[in-house]
């Protein structure tokens, strides 16, 4: 296996603990549990044959002894497959399967915050298993992955990367790895495992990875939701018809700052404000300790979407703010 694919993002896990790859059921059941593998009651036999069920979206198989079994099922085998980027044949129903699960998998993951949460949960108890010599691999493991994936995709030209057979849009892939980058170097046990589970969310869900991407920073907490980009298509149209109709609201946790959950970069070089030495939104300027600006830190240069900041219209103001703020806190009673 090559390139971003949740089968190479796990085995960097198994390698650090000098184990074997576990089998493709048992692999989506250890990163992601109970999202897409299902446990029916064992019956003592390995044949029983999986099945995948169209209106949970999750693949039901036997657990005989702690392990899952697919039996004789190939077209199974051909979802699991393409979910974890070994499959690549012509099978266009598993294909588009596939492609289901990650659509579900990605809609719940931005409705239910929880589920994520668990998620978080879940691949920090594994690397709290790892000995201290098992996690100084897996870390450079991590790294060494995300170089390569950085110098594949740097090799190949557009049109390649369009006709792999598990293409990802540019924009979902830099993200990916920004976000896992920017965890991994915070070297801490929950940095690490936020790094590590965007690598695998990215990997599983491909380009349904950039609902998820716009939903959270790069340590899953969720931001500021905009009806212009989450929203159903008459929502998104009538939000740049009629703006004022519409009210953002936020679930960020930060509620002691002045802007909680607000991100600021640099206007002139772009960079993470929020990052530097010292940064504070207390201050009413900040001078960027990258290219010297004076940016302003103000409710009035806050903006509800990218779209608008690039378009320099519809900034969010005080008021717009204060009343997402005072939402969400009476929420979190």
């Amino acid at each position: 296996m090559s390139g971003l694919r949740f089968g190479t993002a796990a085995k960097l896990y198994s390698d650090a603990r000098g184990q074997a790859l576990p089998a493709q059921l048992d692999l989506l059941n250890m990163w992601v549990p109970s999202l897409i593998i299902e446990e029916l009651p064992s019956d003592g036999s390995t044949k029983t044959e999986a099945e995948y069920i169209d209106r949970v979206f999750r693949i039901r198989a036997v657990n005989y002894r702690g392990s899952f079994y697919a039996g004789p099922s190939r077209r199974v085998s051909q979802i699991t497959g393409r979910l974890i980027g070994t499959a690549n044949g012509n099978q266009e129903k598993e294909r588009r399967t596939a492609f289901l699960i990650q659509k579900h998998l990605a809609e719940v993951l931005t409705t239910d915050f929880e589920t994520t949460a668990s998620l978080q949960e879940n691949v920090l108890l594994h690397i709290e298993q790892l000995k201290e010599e098992e996690r100084e691999r897996f870390y450079g493991f991590i790294l060494a992955y995300i170089e390569e994936q950085l110098e594949e995709r740097e090799r190949k030209q557009e049109y390649e990367l369009l006709c792999e057979p598990f293409p990802m849009d540019r924009e979902v892939f830099e993200g990916i790895l920004y976000n896992a980058v920017y965890q991994l170097v915070k070297q801490t046990d929950q940095s690490v495992a936020n790094s590590f589970l965007w690598l695998l969310l990215g990997g599983l869900l491909r380009n349904e990875a950039g609902r998820v991407l716009r939903m959270f920073d790069s340590s899953f907490v969720p931001i500021q939701r905009q009806t212009s980009e989450n929203g159903t298509l008459r929502d998104r149209l009538m939000y740049l018809i009629e703006p004022e109709c519409y009210e953002s609201f936020y679930e960020g946790d930060d509620l002691d700052k002045r802007f909680p959950g607000i991100e600021w970069f640099c206007d002139r070089c772009g960079d993470h404000l929020n990052e530097q030495e010292g940064f504070t939104d207390e201050a009413p300027v900040w001078i960027c300790r990258n290219c010297g600006y004076e940016n302003r830190i103000d409710a009035d240069v806050i903006f509800a979407s990218r779209e608008d900041y690039h378009n320099q219209i519809r900034p969010l103001g005080e008021d717009a703010l204060q009343r997402a703020v005072s939402e969400r806190k009476n929420r979190k009673r």
